[in-house]
């Protein structure tokens, strides 16, 4: 009688000559006699399995797997026939189990990577991100070179929140085949989301130049371009965007974002009644241009508008957020607190909101609410600049003013381009300095002309264009200007009205100030709240020249201190030669850029001979600069007098509005000071297309050069 071994030997035999027939017998009598034999088991289970009697095969392999576990053989046969039956994920454990025993296993590994691909497929499918995700991982660890796998599983990651992993993946993706922009585009996406704009750009350039006419590329690269700064880059791009796909609606609501950012709202203006024409019934189309319409101050329009926004998405948080802080700016707080407190209850985590919600509170003298919201906006976003004004502004009301002072230090470096900050501060100081301002005038009756966004928007030579420019406009047509507190009414003693009743606001490019200051009112009988920088073309405010001068006349004791610096300016020699250049707030993008030191040492080495006993200030918020000019000995501020609080730049503006020689910086500062220099023999500013000093009238021309 054979033994078992002998009769599995004569089976395999007839299995191998393709006797299917005797060699289903033998295995049959061998397996009633030892059931789940391994051995007989497995190949009874592939014999069925190649005659078409799969699901029957199945049985007996999970025998021979029962009975020889450490087989790599008999998990690997199991796996195909699951894997037959569609039973796919039975099949990858399968597999995994071949591997395990046998980790260099060619067949296991090959099989087993599509079948995790069908199962990432599936999981990410349904949603199940976490799942795919981990599939995708344990594909490319058996195939590194599969970019499906490797694109997927970025998109799995992205979709899971994991922005870094997933920029990584993208990026395998990416090279492994370098014409796939969509990898290219979904890193830059990644990095972007993380903050790391530079790494976002290095993914979106080669994407570029596989496709330059790709419209969502351009787009994102605008983003980017404003997120480092670079207004001018940023513009550029979005215009290509425009081009690239002028009809695409989506790509028409990013470049309005774009464009905002870059403080180009007319532009961001123009994209989104662009992509209205298309799309009338975007709500997203709308909210954009009712932001840009509030940029411009069109306050009115900008409500129509987000209004709309709201009756095609009603209850959209994003719609009632931007109508909230937008009625928050227009003064109407009670409106702009239930509107930002619905926005609040569906995105709580909107920390401008807040920030917008603690104004209100705080316009209405509720300062315990009002800081509440303060905590709440920075402990979303440490460091935001509008929370840290909101909490100064709390603490400041509160009588905490050494508090106060800390937080709108910490909002002017956060932010040195708001202006609030920076007036707060001043006016807290500048009281304990200088006393009391004079008590606003009060009303006349006359028609009114308010300028209520003065001391917020820019710093002190801004401050002085916008308001020199609007006070002459009134006189100019029988109107009273009215102003908030600034820093004007404690330097040169201007007791304007406080602003009344809200009025139509307006911005200075919509408002004609050639004509008002040719003395050709606005027809609004009411009169207008004009914003703007007053940073144009100084022309026609040049009739007006004595006027603009006198208005900004120190009194008291700054006056005294004014007289006493130049004075002892003035002591050292004549003629007096001023040079003013600013680094602390500059150079941080394309709008304010800093000239080298070297253009104007140029200058000075050409003049310098000329002169007879001439002196050198150095104007500048960076005095180790000095070093530079040493041949030349310069005086700084610090060499006339200690500072006056709150105005620390004070005696550089006087000083560079009373010297014979002027050289400025690209910046609204300097160039008032020249504005207001009324023996001024030469001003020279710099000229970055011929890399100089150029000699300027500051009476005939821009006020900032691009």
């Amino acid at each position: 009688m054979a033994t078992v071994s002998e009769a599995l030997s004569l089976a395999l035999d007839h299995h191998i000559a393709g006797r299917v027939a005797e060699a289903e017998t033998l295995y049959g009598r061998i397996l009633e006699a030892i059931p789940g034999h391994p051995d007989a088991s497995h190949l009874m289970g592939l014999l069925l399995a190649q005659t078409g009697r799969v699901a029957a095969a199945l049985a007996h392999l999970d025998a021979a797997v029962a009975g020889d576990p450490a087989s790599p053989t008999h998990h690997l046969n199991r796996g195909k026939v699951q894997d037959a039956l569609g039973q796919t994920a039975d099949a990858a454990e399968s597999w995994l189990a071949t591997l395990r025993l046998q980790p260099d296993h060619a067949e296991a590994a090959e099989r087993l990577a599509p079948a995790l691909r069908v199962l990432a497929e599936a999981a990410f499918d349904s949603g199940a991100l976490a799942s795919a995700a981990a599939l995708y991982e344990r594909v490319l660890a058996l195939d590194p070179q599969n970019l499906s796998a490797a694109f997927d599983a970025a998109m799995a990651a992205k979709g899971l929140g994991r922005l870094q992993e997933a920029a990584r993946l993208a990026g395998i993706a990416a090279r492994l085949d370098p014409t796939l922009l969509r990898a290219r585009m979904d890193g830059a996406e990644s990095w972007q989301a993380l903050g790391r704009s530079e790494q976002a750009m290095a993914a979106l350039r080669p994407a570029l130049a596989l496709d330059p006419a790709h419209g969502g590329c351009w787009a994102s690269l605008c983003l980017l371009h404003n997120e480092l700064g670079q207004r001018g880059a940023a513009v550029s791009a979005g215009r290509r965007a425009a081009l690239a796909a002028p009809a695409d609606t989506g790509l028409l609501i990013r470049l309005a974002a774009a464009q905002q950012i870059a403080e180009k709202p007319r532009a961001a203006l123009a994209a989104a009644r662009r992509g209205l024409a298309f799309d009338p019934a975007s709500p997203e189309l709308h909210l954009a241009l009712g932001a840009a319409l509030d940029a411009v101050h069109a306050l009115e329009g900008a409500g129509r508008a987000l209004d709309r926004a709201g009756r095609l998405r009603p209850g959209d948080a994003a719609v009632l957020a931007e109508r909230g802080r937008l009625c928050e700016r227009a003064g109407l707080a009670e409106r702009a607190a239930a509107l930002l407190q619905r926005a609040l209850a569906a995105r709580p985590d909107d920390g401008d909101s807040w920030g917008a919600l603690g104004r209100a509170a705080l316009r209405r003298g509720d300062a315990a609410p009002a800081g509440h919201c303060a905590h709440r906006a920075l402990r979303l976003i440490p460091g935001l600049p509008t929370g840290l004004l909101l909490a100064g502004a709390v603490r400041e009301a509160q009588g905490a003013d050494g508090e106060a002072l800390a937080l709108y230090d910490r909002a002017i470096a956060a932010a040195p381009g708001i202006g609030t900050g920076f007036s707060r501060r001043a006016m807290l100081l500048l009281r304990r300095a200088v006393g009391d301002v004079p008590p606003p005038r009060r009303a006349s009756g006359k028609r009114r002309l308010s300028v209520s966004t003065l001391g917020h928007a820019g710093r002190f030579g801004n401050q002085l264009l916008q308001y020199g420019c609007l006070r002459v406009c009134a006189e100019r047509n029988g109107m009273e200007l009215e102003t908030p507190d600034w820093i004007g009414r404690h330097l040169y003693g201007l007791d304007d009205p406080l602003p009344g009743p809200p009025l139509p606001s307006l911005h200075e490019e919509d408002c004609g100030v050639p004509a008002l200051l040719d003395g050709r009112a606005l027809a609004n009988a009411d009169g207008h709240d004009v914003a703007g920088y007053f940073c144009g073309d100084t022309t026609p405010l040049a009739p007006h020249r004595e006027r603009f001068r006198a208005l900004f006349t120190p009194v008291g004791a700054v006056a005294e201190r004014a007289a006493a610096a130049l004075d002892g300016l003035r002591a050292r020699g004549r003629p007096l030669v001023a040079i003013h250049l600013r680094r602390g707030d500059f150079g941080l993008n394309d709008r304010f850029w800093i000239a080298p030191e070297g253009w104007y040492l140029d200058w000075l080495a050409d003049l310098w001979t000329t002169l007879d006993q001439p002196v050198l200030y150095l104007a500048t918020d960076a005095p180790e600069l000095a070093d530079r000019f040493a041949r030349y000995r310069p005086v700084l501020a610090g060499d006339l007098g200690a500072p006056l609080p709150g105005a620390e730049f004070f005696t550089d503006h006087w000083i560079l509005s009373r010297a014979d020689y002027v050289a400025v910086s690209n910046s609204s500062f300097s160039v008032t000071a020249a504005l207001l220099n009324p023996a001024l023999r030469a001003a020279l500013r710099p000229d970055r297309e011929r890399a100089r000093l150029v000699p300027f009238d500051p009476w005939s021309g821009p006020v900032l050069l691009p």
